[in-house]
């Protein structure tokens, strides 16, 4: 359980921010209206340019530029070339999309974390001041200790994954209700 007292994140965002990220997503996506989904098949079969075939991509894009002649009709060289440009331009945005989609998805772990780890603490406290006879603490042990009654009784060690929707209950899909 993180310390409560070393509170890493205290940091509210105004409304209009968040607005703002939305709108200038919505602005990528208008510049970039080609870009496209594909399902985890596709994801899985479609052959993939690595470290090594680039080279291979490279040396035939040459070999097939100054040997026009024999390139047959059917293979059109410039959309190859313009495919390849692509790849390379998209790959310059992916990584800084990574990078800043890593830092938000981190951020918003850290910031869950933070928050549940003080509930269980308040939870604790909560279950002590009604061991203690503190007038209304049962009531409130109570209502939290339902939360936990499918999965038992929480500890220091409990964990939720983010990114596993077994454990993350209905969160992520108030995310996706509230981005609709």
């Amino acid at each position: 359980m993180s310390n409560v007292l070393n509170n890493r994140l205290s940091v509210t965002v105004d409304p209009q921010v968040i607005t703002d990220v939305k709108s200038k997503i919505e602005e990528i996506n208008t510049l970039l209206p080609f870009l496209t989904g594909l399902t985890k098949e596709e994801r899985k079969t479609l052959p993939k340019i690595n470290r090594s075939n680039k080279l291979f991509v490279e040396d035939t894009l040459n070999s097939m530029r100054q040997n026009q002649e024999i390139v047959p009709g059917y293979i059109n060289l410039d959309e190859v070339e313009k495919d390849y440009a692509l790849y390379n331009e998209l790959k310059v945005l992916a990584l800084e999309l990574a990078e800043l989609s890593e830092k938000v998805n981190d951020t918003r772990i850290l910031a869950g974390s933070e928050a549940y780890t003080t509930s269980l603490l308040a939870y604790k406290m909560f279950g002590m001041a009604a061991q203690s006879g503190v007038a209304g603490a049962e009531s409130l042990y109570t209502r939290l200790r339902e939360r936990f009654a499918s999965t038992g009784t929480p500890t220091e060690d409990t964990v939720i994954d983010e990114t596993d929707p077994d454990t993350t209950g209905t969160d992520t899909d108030s995310i996706a209700g509230e981005a609709a």
